[in-house]
């Protein structure tokens, strides 16, 4: 019950009972406080949401470059573009699905392509079933899972800056039908907090201000610094927060992979890597930590490449990557630097004048036989190398990710190569 007293705010300027008042005790008296408690919260409030000022804006809106291998040709089904820049993606961790950037989703059933319609969780958020390859005691299935749409186009088409912490997804003017990709921005809980309060306030959910939220320190994780921003790994990579592990497998194979990309010392070494680089998520160390442990799978040696999935691929990123038992990576490397101005698997035998064809696994020569031209010893080295992938991919099924095995067993050399 109220005391009856009565006090006029500071701030709404409103006579309110005495007990709307917080006290504070002061050299062993107390006194009221002239601003009453909702005003002192919506102080509070204010000055927590509000930015700060001269934000550094570190990190900037990108979308992934989207390789023209992964896109569905929409000529071979009987389905039509909504927008004129709609493409549909492979989603490579998963069987015969393709995504759109703007949330449509195609499965492929009995070599026909149909338009999947999608279901609703109880939040609003668009969903589907779907089959994703997963390691499970020792061999890789497809297991039935949910994708929830923004979520993945977000994967596919924008740079999620830390995905360690950016799970929250702001649809522009909170509208979970629209899943197109450039109105989606992943956020961290605190930054969504802000952004869907300053939106709920103010109707403003510009990407002006989305960015500044996403750069304000006041909104970071704990993990993160700006220190952990500087790109101390090869002028490229940056290790994205603190406590990083500097011994772990993981961060030595991020470590070597920027090096291959960036490093002048090892191009003279390796010109074949000259041209190659690594996406933008992946130059956190965060992201490609998350992405690397995710994948990892049983006890034999794995290598990262990024070429068996798409010939003559140049790009590190987790739509490109996979990781290979280290015996099928050497086989597929093509030695350019070793071999000379003869095709692969060709050498000049000096002694008999004539052209040898062989091939080198685990560091031993099959010889495969003497030949006039280096076009016949091609041939010869083209239909065994191409068997042998296949026997090995085999040897390997339902140990390797299905990916992995089907671009092996659709692997072509080339005189070219």
């Amino acid at each position: 019950m109220g005391t009856g007293e009565y006090q006029v705010c500071d701030k709404c300027h409103k006579e309110k009972s005495i007990d709307e008042f917080d006290i504070l005790k002061y050299n062993g008296k107390q006194y009221h406080i002239h601003t009453c408690k909702k005003c002192r919260y919506e102080i509070r409030k204010a000055k927590k949401n509000a930015l700060s000022d001269n934000i550094d804006i570190l990190i900037k809106r990108k979308y992934k470059e989207i390789r023209p291998e992964r896109i569905l040709d929409l000529s071979l089904t009987d389905i039509e573009f909504i927008e004129y820049d709609e493409i549909f993606v492979k989603l490579i961790d998963y069987r015969d699905i393709w995504l759109s950037n703007y949330g449509r989703v195609i499965k492929k059933k009995d070599d026909t392509y149909v338009l999947v319609k999608l279901g609703y969780d109880s939040n609003g958020a668009a969903r589907c079933v779907a089959y994703k390859d997963t390691y499970v005691d020792g061999k890789w299935v497809y297991k039935k899972s949910t994708i929830y749409i923004a979520k993945m186009v977000v994967q596919e088409f924008v740079v999620n800056a830390d995905m360690r912490s950016n799970v929250f997804i702001w649809h522009k003017g909170m509208n979970k039908d629209d899943n197109y990709y450039k109105h989606l921005y992943p956020l961290n809980k605190e930054q969504y907090r802000i952004v869907k309060a300053h939106y709920m306030e103010t109707g403003d959910d510009s990407e002006e201000f989305i960015v500044k939220v996403m750069n304000d320190r006041k909104f970071k994780p704990d993990y993160w610094s700006k220190a952990s921003m500087k790109p101390t790994i090869a002028g490229k990579g940056y290790r994205g927060g603190v406590g990083v592990d500097v011994t772990s497998r993981v961060y030595k194979r991020w470590c070597d992979m920027l090096q291959r990309c960036y490093n002048a010392k090892f191009h003279a070494r390796n010109p074949q890597y000259m041209n190659c680089y690594v996406c933008e998520e992946w130059l956190n160390f965060q992201n490609f930590k998350i992405w690397y442990e995710a994948h990892d799978y049983g006890e034999e040696s794995q290598d990262l490449d990024k070429d068996i999935l798409i010939k003559g691929n140049t790009m590190y990123s987790p739509e490109t990557c996979c990781l290979a038992p280290h015996i099928i990576n050497t086989l597929i490397i093509n030695g350019t630097r070793a071999r000379g101005n003869y095709p692969l698997g060709v050498y000049f035998d000096n002694e008999k004048n004539k052209f040898r064809a062989s091939l080198a696994v685990s560091g031993e020569q099959i010889k495969l036989g003497y030949y006039d031209t280096p076009e016949e010893a091609f041939a010869r080295y083209k239909k065994y190398k191409e068997d042998f992938i296949q026997d090995l991919a085999e040897q390997y099924k339902e140990e390797i990710p299905h990916k992995l095995y089907d671009a092996l067993m659709n692997w072509k050399i080339e005189i070219t190569d």
